[in-house]
């Protein structure tokens, strides 16, 4: 029997770790081939890709981003092709099975970790066997079994990193890589709370397909392990391993838990760590601790901040601190102080995500309890519980648009350095919460916009309470650019206007030898923008090809007459 094992990836530049194990288990023993889409593709041009490959057997691995249009696929399959076996498994069915069986026209589900276990489904089909392996359901039976693969047996397997066909793309795809599988902590919230136990993959092997990647020439490597410090000697071995096999332009993303880093291991990565070579997921969640009771979460916020401030302080690794909002007892003025207190540790990025009511996960189950109530479709997003309304939690949406937006983005450091130190001290979400009350009021887009706009808006919410922050607003816009933008933020300047005094500075033969300038530069590489009726702003910025820093200087003028050949006096 001829299958195919396939996915729909969120982005183009994500990688299906999952469809690559089943190729390598299977492919020695089968026909089989992988496929990978992306949610945005056709579902009418994935189900032809897919019919084309005269395949008697499809698999799908389904996830809470593409549960939905997965769906959709299986249901047209099965309309062009009713004698096509459909197996699905991933995340989103493990825990219930019945559910897909009976929505879906699908023939098996398999759940859990299914490399093995499709093998010996598909050669039972092919021999017209009855008899299902452990771990796999059908509509005359419902397995209570979840699959957990053998790892030393995968370790033996030829390495799902070391594909010919993905050698090409692994500069340009995010490329993930697994050290572990389970998860020893029982977050309510969360599918991996069902698992038991930890396991590890071989040191040697992982070290192995690290040093081919890195060889190959990857540049994001995202670690998929759940908690990847729990153990101290294996996170310290590959911490080692990639910081001795250090490449430039190569990033590493872990999930750490903060709380268990110690002071020898910070004070080491500060010392060795090349700068922004590891970005660190730390969740945090809340901070609020009937809400980590409710939800069994094991935190201590004081150790972890103090970690997260030594981090900061190091200067090495890039930080990315997460909250949920709508967690059991957090109501919208506690949620504000969680907010505030990670904040507060100055994270690069600070995620703010909104409860997902997962399915097989404890909390779904015990929705009632906390006065649920949420979406009956993926990505089964929470609308309000007892301790938050719809109205309320809308409102953290639209400051989570603002906080993507000026912050995440990293676009307006000196700005919001600005706003933090002398506006808003302490009262961060106080500032988000504003904006995305401003943009909702004023019917500002949260997509589809320019960075032009982005900026504007921000200087017209800022001019609005009394504050002009144009000088940081202009230093953070040029900020984005390595070279000179074609559009401007603030049109201070019409575009003939600009290009008669670019010319005429180009002209001022004095000026341009105190600054090594040319007329060149002044006319292709140069912003220019209005101090005072006198003064003008130059910003230079480096030609094409070039490495050399952005800089600025100041032309001042006498005379405002134009003609194509003006005098200018230069009196910085």
């Amino acid at each position: 029997m001829k299958a195919i094992v396939a996915t729909l990836n969120a982005k183009y530049i994500h990688t299906s770790l999952a469809l690559r194990w089943l190729y390598v288990a299977n492919k020695d023993r089968l026909d089989i081939r992988f496929r990978e889409f992306t949610i945005k593709e056709e579902t009418e041009k994935i189900t032809d890709e897919l019919l084309a490959t005269g395949c008697d057997v499809i698999c799908l691995s389904v996830y809470i981003w593409n549960v939905e249009r997965t769906g959709e696929i299986i249901r047209w399959l099965k309309q062009c092709n009713p004698r096509l076996f459909i197996i699905i498994g991933g995340p989103e069915v493990t825990y219930e099975p019945a559910h897909f069986l009976q929505e879906w026209p699908v023939d098996y589900v398999i759940s859990g970790e299914g490399e093995f276990v499709l093998g010996d489904l598909i050669e039972a089909l092919a021999k017209g066997e009855t008899t299902l392996p452990p771990g796999v359901s059908s509509r005359d039976h419902i397995s209570q079994t979840v699959c957990q693969a053998d790892i030393t047996r995968l370790a033996q397997l030829p390495s799902p990193y070391q594909l010919e066909e993905d050698r090409e793309e692994l500069k340009n795809r995010l490329v993930y890589v697994e050290t572990s599988r389970g998860c020893p902590y029982q977050c309510q919230y969360c599918l991996s709370s069902r698992e038991k136990g930890v396991r590890y993959f071989p040191m040697d092997y992982v070290l192995d397909n690290l040093k081919y990647l890195i060889e190959a020439g990857a540049r994001q490597i995202k670690f998929l392990d759940r908690t990847f410090n729990l153990n101290k000697e294996h996170t310290r071995a590959i911490f080692e391993f990639l910081i001795d096999h250090y490449r430039e332009g190569l990033s590493c993303q872990f999930e750490v838990y903060a709380d268990l880093l110690t002071d020898e291991m910070i004070d080491w990565l500060n010392e060795r760590l090349p700068t922004g070579y590891f970005r660190f997921e730390i969740g945090i969640q809340s901070t609020y601790e009937p809400t980590n009771r409710a939800i069994k979460r094991q935190q201590d916020f004081p150790l972890l901040a103090h970690n997260i401030r030594r981090l900061m302080a190091g200067g090495k690794v890039v930080l990315h601190l997460d909250l949920i909002a709508g967690l059991p007892y957090e109501t919208f003025d506690r949620f504000v102080q969680s907010f505030n207190e990670v904040f507060a540790l100055e994270g690069e990025e600070v995620q703010l995500g909104f409860l997902k009511m997962l399915r097989g996960t404890n909390l779904r189950r015990d929705a009632d309890r906390y006065g649920y109530q949420y979406a009956a479709h993926a990505p089964y997003e929470i609308v309000a519980n007892d301790a938050i309304s719809a109205t309320e939690l809308h409102r953290i949406h639209e400051a989570e648009h603002a906080l993507e937006k000026y912050w995440n983005s990293g676009r307006f450091k000196a700005t919001m350095r600005k706003l933090f130190s002398d506006y808003y001290p302490g009262r961060y979400f106080q500032l988000f919460d504003e904006l995305g009350q401003y943009y909702e009021e004023n019917h500002l887009p949260h997509r589809g916009y320019l960075l032009e706009d982005l900026f504007r808006h921000l200087h017209h919410f800022l001019l609005s309470k009394g504050i002009d922050l144009y000088d940081a607003l202009r230093t953070d816009y040029y900020s984005n650019f390595t070279q000179r933008p074609r559009g401007y933020w603030m049109q201070t300047i019409d575009k003939k206007e600009r290009k008669k005094l670019l010319y005429a500075i180009g002209q001022d033969k004095e000026f341009l030898l105190r600054h090594r300038l040319t007329r060149r530069i002044i006319e292709k590489q140069t912003a220019i923008d209005p101090l005072d009726q006198q003064r003008y702003l130059l910003t230079i910025f480096p030609a094409e090809g070039e490495k050399t820093a952005r800089r600025e200087v100041i032309y001042h003028r006498k005379s405002f007459a134009f003609s194509a050949f003006f005098t200018f006096a230069d009196q910085e």
